[in-house]
């Protein structure tokens, strides 16, 4: 008989809970960070910052719920938070691998030490959010469970899973939580523990940024109404319309419904943030390391130094996970403030004077304004750019100032950025590439045919040309040599082999490499995703849609052979 040794749960600041307790204790399926890049970083300080105390289960083993106990019960809620990508996105490649890393762990290791993949005790489970939420359950009862986080909110009504090649019903209905806080959520967050500390009840909470199940009695008033569950099950087609619905009432500011059974899931109006908002998340203190202490894991290595300076996409991409979690409008923060986070890291234990990124999902958004409060777009760039749409140019002022700080050496721009709208703006261009990039800039084109660009939100082919013929006029001029680095996709819904044979004429006409090409993943949430589900556009005609995999991994390497 083999005997098997149960590794323990991890846990942060637990001295501080005796032997009062804690508020709030969150469970995360990675090693804690206290940082401003990370969901549960942000999240630990605004509760601090209001007057709650929390503590931290980080990476318990979620095979047995008594990992749940470690820290006893909080006097208010457990907050479920799984990280800053979907779970089964990263706990598999797009031809549904396992991944034997996991750059969120320590050392990148995704499996609990001694234990073999065969075993598949990974650290992370899939779903790690519905997994969590139940083992708490299991060891608490009747607790108050607040869900949060990319997960949560790209899972939130019906959504398609890949790795189980299925329609699945709400993340609160599977994890039995009581709240979900959807996008960002420290202001929902804090709202909910004062209320809770004065004796709200957690399932009578109905604030802005937030669902939860209720009766038909309880809908929100003046809300858009998706297909039920029931519908999509029986007709996937009906995802298209389901996303497209949410996207525009995001926009409007309204409320959603979704019928299950007798049941409804329903979402309050997104809670709005300012820039005031942001400069005080983001000009309170952090450690900039794990609680813990010791070794960093990879992805907070990479981002030890980065800077974000606002919040919100305006582009749209029907792949994209952001429209879900931080919408189509910038929240930019003051330029004194991110001046003074700057100026913060270069007291940093380990500063060396370089800052990997100052942006948000694109960097050379920041500062951009829309005039309109509502709007039932889906994208403010795609198929055209939108005329509301102000991009202010500040992203050049805020860079030379930062780079001006005493200590600084270097700031890299890791964000990704809109090659179309530097098209608008070949100063802030030159600027990146002479003093912001290394021997490559990174843009996504993604594709080169223009009927895939359109189903993608992306900009035209011709845009991907003009900005080529702009970035080599500035080089020239340039005594260092810096090259384009294009991200590219194989296999996103509508594209057939000969698109993909055209797009590699077509980049090699343009001299540029080929090596960062994915196969299109559907991730939960995305129109990309229904339209794969669907094997139709947004309009509703008919699509081609490659699920081979076999077929898919040689369309990759069709393009990454150059």
């Amino acid at each position: 008989m083999t005997t098997i040794h149960l590794p323990p749960a991890t846990y942060s600041n637990a001295e501080s809970a005796a032997p009062e307790g804690f508020d709030a204790i969150f469970a995360t399926p990675y090693p804690f960070s206290d940082h401003p890049s990370f969901p549960e970083g942000i999240l630990k300080r605004a509760l601090e910052d209001a007057g709650f105390s929390v503590g931290i289960i980080e990476t318990p083993f979620w095979q047995r719920s008594d990992s749940f106990k470690i820290l006893g019960k909080p006097r208010l809620f457990f907050a479920v938070i799984s990280g800053p990508v979907d779970s089964v996105v990263l706990n598999y490649t797009s031809s549904r691998k396992r991944r034997m890393e996991d750059l969120y762990q320590l050392n990148g290791n995704a499996f609990f030490e001694g234990y073999p993949p065969s075993i598949s005790y990974k650290i992370r489970p899939d779903r790690a959010v519905i997994v969590f939420s139940q083992r708490i359950r299991q060891a608490w009862g009747d607790i108050p469970v607040i869900i949060g986080g990319i997960e949560s909110s790209l899972r939130l009504f019906a959504h398609y899973d890949f790795q189980q090649d299925a329609i699945r019903r709400s993340i609160l209905l599977d994890s039995r939580a009581d709240l979900l806080v959807t996008g960002p959520g420290e202001k929902q967050l804090v709202t909910a523990a004062r209320l809770l500390k004065g004796g709200a009840l957690i399932r009578e909470i109905t604030i802005p940024g937030t669902a939860r199940i209720c009766k038909e009695t309880e809908r929100p008033d003046d809300a858009a109404e998706l297909p039920s569950y029931e519908e999509i099950t029986t007709n996937p087609a009906r995802l298209i319309e389901a996303h497209k619905t949410t996207l525009k009432a995001m926009g409007q500011g309204k409320a959603l419904i979704q019928k299950y059974g007798n049941r409804i899931v329903a979402s309050q109006p997104p809670e709005r943030y300012s820039t005031g908002d942001l400069d005080h998340i983001y000009g309170l203190s952090y450690m900039r390391s794990n609680v813990m202490g010791g070794d960093m894991s990879p992805a907070l290595r990479m981002n030890l130094f980065s800077v974000t300076s606002h919040r919100g996409c305006a582009g749209g991409c029907a792949f994209c996970s952001l429209n879900l979690q931080e919408g189509r409008r910038i929240i930019s923060r003051s330029l004194d403030s991110v001046v003074s986070e700057v100026e913060r890291l270069t007291h940093h234990k380990e500063w060396k004077g370089y800052i990997s990124d100052i942006g948000g999902p694109s960097a050379d958004m920041y500062g951009a304004e829309c005039e309109g409060e509502t709007c039932i777009r889906l994208s403010c760039l795609s198929p055209s750019r939108c005329p509301r749409f102000d991009l202010q140019r500040r992203y050049l002022g805020l860079l030379r100032e930062c780079r001006s700080i005493k200590g600084v050496k270097k700031i890299f721009v890791g964000s990704g950025i809109r090659y179309d709208l530097l098209l608008y703006d070949p100063e802030l261009l030159e600027e990146i590439m002479v003093h912001h990039c290394g021997s490559f800039l990174r843009i996504a084109p993604e594709h080169t045919e223009d009927h895939i660009l359109r189903l993608m939100g992306k900009p035209p082919y011709k845009a991907l040309e003009d900005f080529v013929r702009l970035f080599r006029s500035i080089r020239k001029a340039m005594k260092r040599k810096v090259e384009l680095a294009p991200y590219l996709m194989v296999g996103h819904p509508g594209e057939t082999e000969r698109d993909v044979e055209e797009m590699k004429r077509k980049l090699f006409s343009l001299s540029l490499p080929t090596k960062d090409v994915q196969i299109f993943t559907p991730t939960p949430g995305t129109l990309s995703t229904a339209m794969y589900v669907a094997a139709t556009d947004l309009t509703g005609r008919d699509i081609h849609v490659e699920k081979g995999l076999k077929a898919l991994s040689i369309r990759r390497r069709m393009i990454a052979s150059g």
